[in-house]
This record gives C-alpha cells, structure tokens and sequence, in this order.
C-alpha cells in the first residue's frame, strides 16, 4: 500500500518532469523489451518459410 501512496504523491506535489521520468521511463522499457522481442520472434518464424509467418491468415 505504501508503494501506491508514493505514487500519488508523486504525481501532486512533484514538478511534472520529475513524475514524468519516475513514471514514463519503467513505460517506455517495457514497450522497449516488447518490440524486441516481437523483433526477434518474427526473425525466427520467419526463417521457418512463409507459411508459419501467415498463418493467421487464410491462403485462399
């Protein structure tokens, strides 16, 4: 609970760039890993062929 209350009081009190950087940096890490990763599986499938890469989608 004390992790929450920390968190609202940085976004009252603090000076916006502080609670920016407190807040956004750990958001944009994990969008950062994620991409990466997505990177990263797509090389591998796609080394498979093209069929594993669309199998979402009907061949028609």
């Amino acid at each position: 609970m004390s992790e929450r209350n920390n968190k609202m009081e940085l976004l009252g009190s603090a000076p916006i760039p502080k609670a920016l950087m407190a807040l956004g940096v750990p958001i944009m890490i994990g969008m950062l890993i994620n991409a990466l990763y997505n990177l990263v599986d797509a090389y591998f499938v796609g080394g498979l062929g093209e069929s594993p890469m669309g199998a979402g989608y009907l061949n028609e």
